[in-house]
């Protein structure tokens, strides 16, 4: 039996002169019967090498297999040499077997990879079924794999390769299932070739990600026809596959890390003495640790493999392109000479003696980098672009890259407020829309596994439903409801819908009946029940945007203040998906950072930074103290981002709009208006329009320059010129001194915010304090400005020529705006309103519902734009039925003055002319929109 080898139809003939033997022992014995199957072997060579079997002559056995022989043959029409794998006629019998063979050749053939043999063709010759594939002159894993296991330099190329392969053929839709070292060939060269595709399960390439295999398994010596069998190869099969299980990219996974452990060890990682146990220490036992077999093997290497390893798929790596990510680092870091190896008693007496030289090693380090990251000294950059996704008219939002990285779910309303979900694939053409309701739809995510998407959907009264469906098709099943402002789920704050690692939990935001906070909670996929995760401490409105950071073990999140404000904090997470101490804070900016995305290997966060709408997309080191720094070739109204498993791509969106000034005059009782007037547009955003105290110039904010900066025009829009060239920060919350002879104004650097006082006429802006919005009491006395310098902000005040600041506001404030009799000081926090005595009083409320700086204070009353009563995603995107009212002082009654124009954005920027006959407001042009931008080779 040992002679035929793989050979099924040569060891069906010798165990029936077996079963003849035991029945008649005086005529027959084992060496004898050795011999007879050598011979036979031997006949069955001699009949196909050197013959013809259509256009391939064949030349010699490369080896033999269970699903037939493989020979070096010849392609006499192209004159190359080709693997010619040979079905035996007296196996094509076997259906299963005959369906195998075919499959081997589909599956390969789908897939065009270096690291996969190339399929040349299939037929049938003379009775016989064949495959021509790639000749590769080399040997097979197995036969390269010495006593003690391949070192580490060596083995780790090949690793990479292999896990490679593995990657493209999982995002084809296939699964191997069949993966050992047998099945590997390494050429001359170090170049690897997967083989072997037989007992491959292939899917259709639309639903590659889905994975649901639904065929069987079986054990070597048994046919494909019993259901909950296994077949393949015993020692590096999975637990699922053992059990016969269905399967996913996971059990490929699974026999990768048996794999891995075979060639640094030279042991297999799991063995006994029959097949049965061998499936029972796959099923049960933990192989040694290879730590313990490895002298000198990095720590990650180790985990790595054990991570492959995993009984529990759902703790398993869940994508074979994440370990090959994990492999090419450390294959870096070997090459670099950084890299941590265990440590052996030799090597810690070696530390002992090296290490007063060390120190003064490591001091010489320290003076150099210090040197060389001295201020004015810049790292190197990686130069990344980004390109067009989605071109389609109106709003594409919220992208979530699915698991294998290939494509993309998102929402969008296809220009016609037709909001609905879909999904695109990376290089495909269009979408498919999943979903269609009349209620506003956000925050698709894929599930881990590629199965479903969860998402939510409005539910009117400030609630969403958080809601599950499959990927493609079926019924949607709803998991839980969340109480929460239905406009804090859309376009400013991205998505706020995660899934926790294994795919059971999801991770979302809601609003608490006891203290009216905002926390994060996760909701069970199995059970729909809830748990708490985050309690935002006083003064913080809630916490938005989680993210869950590759090892599932860190949890990246946005949390709002009152003055809307945010920053960007990290909760570590236990094994048991609970919160493991306390969030920490992560940016201290003061502005508004939010929609955090974790790079593949953990390391940074991808956020969105700005203010007054102007966004733009930064990164930051996820666990040392550090300045964010700003990713350039996202440019101005970038949001949103998402980076894939596999590290290499990152989408966003593109937040495209052009706003300009707008003018309505009003008549003296504030009853009447005129129709609103375009007063100060460019092809770039312009926005903020302030008039001078003396009425004859107009400062704003304009992009035109490709920077923002502050610009000064006449009041009637005419000859602007720029007054600044920061060239970089960016620029907001301008107002005018009391003799319109300068103006101050906020800008963001790096990550603080500090304003500066221009003069009108141009010239170098000087540098006033820390702190934003600054404005100025009427008799040019003091500044006012808000500030978190005691934790929370608050509006604040500063002699102009020298003296004690004092803190003016105690329960939060942002966007101070002093009264004409310089009395009361306005300011704005949580979407309402409030004033407080300029010398020291209480705080009180005075209107509700008003948008930030969208507000203006006269002599008898306060002119303002309301937020509508009822709210939702669409509300920050479209004014709706939005309009400019005046709130008069002596009655404490508000009245409409004007309905702006339908469907258009209204920006930040608000003032009333000195004569209280104009106001300035900021409007979209009528080409808002926003697309989604792909960057592949995202680092």
């Amino acid at each position: 039996k040992s002679a035929c080898g793989g050979d099924e139809a040569l060891r069906r003939e010798v165990e029936n002169l077996l079963a003849y033997q035991r029945k008649a022992s005086q005529f027959m014995d084992t060496p004898a019967l050795d011999v007879a199957a050598r011979m036979l072997a031997r006949n069955k060579d001699r009949e196909l090498v050197g013959n013809q079997l259509g256009p391939y002559e064949v030349l010699s056995l490369l080896g033999r297999g269970g699903m037939g022989e493989v020979y070096l043959a010849r392609d006499t029409r192209l004159d190359r040499k080709v693997a010619f794998k040979v079905l035996p006629a007296e196996l094509k019998d076997g259906p299963e077997r005959m369906k195998r063979f075919v499959q081997e050749a589909k599956a390969a053939s789908r897939l065009n990879h270096p690291n996969i043999i190339t399929i040349h063709d299939i037929g049938q010759a003379d009775g016989l079924d064949y495959i021509a594939m790639e000749y590769v002159a080399g040997k097979t894993l197995d036969e390269l794999i010495p006593r003690k296991g391949i070192p580490l330099k060596v083995a780790l190329p090949i690793a990479i390769q292999i896990a490679e392969a593995l990657a493209a053929a999982h995002a084809a839709g296939i699964v191997h299932r069949d993966l050992k070292p047998g099945n590997v060939m390494v050429a001359e060269g170090g170049k690897v070739k997967v083989l072997d595709f037989g007992l491959a399960k292939l899917t259709e390439r639309s639903k590659a990600f889905e994975l649901e295999l639904t065929e069987t398994i079986q054990t070597e010596s048994q046919s494909l026809t019993e259901e909950g069998m296994i077949v393949g190869t015993v020692a590096y099969m999975s637990p699922e596959q053992a059990e016969g299980k269905k399967l996913d990219a996971r059990s490929d996974i699974f026999s990768f890390g048996s794999l891995l452990y075979e060639m640094f060890t030279g042991r297999k990682a799991f063995q006994g003495e029959s097949n049965i146990e061998t499936l029972s220490a796959i099923l049960r036992e933990e192989p040694d640790p290879v730590g313990q077999i490895v002298q000198g093997l990095p720590p990650e290497m180790e985990r790595i493999i054990n991570r492959c390893l995993r009984k529990d798929r759902e703790r398993r790596w869940q994508s074979v392109a994440d370990v090959k990510v994990a492999l090419q680092e450390l294959k870096e870091e070997s090459e670099s000479g950084r890299m941590a190896t265990a440590e052996t008693p030799q090597h810690k007496r070696r530390l002992g003696l090296i290490w007063t030289a060390g120190l003064l090693v490591f001091a010489i380090i320290v003076a150099a980098t210090l040197w060389f990251v001295r201020p004015g000294s810049k790292p190197p950059t990686h130069s990344m672009a980004a390109i067009p996704f989605t071109t389609d008219p109106g709003w594409e939002m919220a992208p979530s890259f699915s698991p294998d990285g290939n494509q993309v779910v998102y929402v969008a309303d296809g220009g016609m407020a037709d909001w609905g979900i879909y999904i695109k694939r990376i290089g495909s053409g269009s979408p498919l829309r999943r979903t269609k309701s009349p209620s506003v739809e956000i925050s698709p995510v894929w599930s881990p596994d590629g199965d479903s998407i969860a998402f939510l959907r409005g539910l009117g009264s400030n609630k969403a439903a958080v809601l599950m469906m499959p990927t493609l098709n079926g019924p949607e099943r709803k998991l839980a409801e969340i109480s929460i402002p239905f406009d804090l789920l859309g376009f400013r704050h991205g998505s706020i819908l995660r899934w926790l690692r294994g795919g059971k939990w999801l991770v979302t935001s809601d609003k608490g009946p006891a203290d009216g906070s905002i926390s994060l909670i996760r909701v069970s996929v199995d059970t729909e029940e809830k748990h708490k995760l985050t309690t935002p401490p006083a003064g913080w409105v809630g916490d938005f945007n989680p993210a869950l950071s590759p090892d599932g073990h860190s949890l990246a999140f946005a949390r709002f203040s009152a003055s809307q404000t945010s920053e960007i904090y990290v909760l570590p997470i236990s094994n048991s998906l609970s919160p493991d101490g306390q969030p920490r804070r992560l940016t201290f900016d003061g502005q508004l950072d939010s929609m955090p995305a974790w790079t593949a290997d953990g390391r940074e966060i991808v956020f969105v930074r700005g203010t007054n709408h102007i966004y733009g997309l930064w990164r930051i080191n996820a666990f040392e103290p550090g300045t964010p720094e700003p990713m350039p070739f996202a440019g101005e109204g970038a949001i949103s981002p998402s980076i894939s498993r596999q590290g290499n791509r990152l989408v966003y969106v593109q937040w495209s709009f052009d706003t300009d000034i707008w003018r309505v005059d009003v008549s003296d009782s504030q009853e009447k208006a005129s129709a609103p007037m375009k007063l100060i547009s460019s092809t770039r955003t312009d926005h903020e329009g302030k008039f001078s105290p003396d009425g004859k110039r107009i400062a704003f904010v304009s992009y035109r320059s490709g920077n923002s900066e502050v610009w000064v025009c006449g009041s009637d829009g005419s000859n602007p010129v720029a007054v600044t060239s920061m060239n970089g920060p960016l620029i907001s919350e301008l107002n005018w001194t009391p003799d319109s002879q300068r103006i101050s104004f906020s800008a963001v650097e790096k990550e603080s915010t500090f304003f500066y006082i221009v003069g009108a006429q141009g010239g170098r802006p000087v540098l006033f304090s820390e702190g934003s919005d600054p404005n100025w009491s009427w008799d040019g006395q003091w500044i006012y400005f808000s500030s978190r310098r005691s934790g929370q902000a608050q509006i604040w005040k500063m002699p102009v020529r020298g003296g004690n600041t004092l803190q003016v506001t105690h329960k939060g404030g942002v966007s101070p705006l002093e009264s004409k009799d310089g009395k009361t000081l306005f300011y704005w926090k949580g979407d309402s309103l409030w004033n407080v005595p300029t010398q020291g009083g209480e705080e009180s409320k005075v209107l509700d519902l008003v948008y930030q700086d969208c507000f203006a204070v006269g002599h008898n009353g306060i002119f303002f734009i309301p937020e509508p009563l009822e709210t939702d995603t669409l509300s920050i995107i479209h004014s709706g039925h939005l309009s400019i009212q005046y709130y008069d002082f002596a009655s404490g009654k508000t009245r409409r003055i004007l309905d702006l124009p339908k469907d258009r954005y209204i920006g930040y920027g608000f003032d009333i002319s000195p004569d209280e006959r104009s106001i300035l407001f900021t409007l979209d042009s009528g080409s808002i929109g926003s697309d989604l931008m792909l960057v592949e080779n995202f680092k």
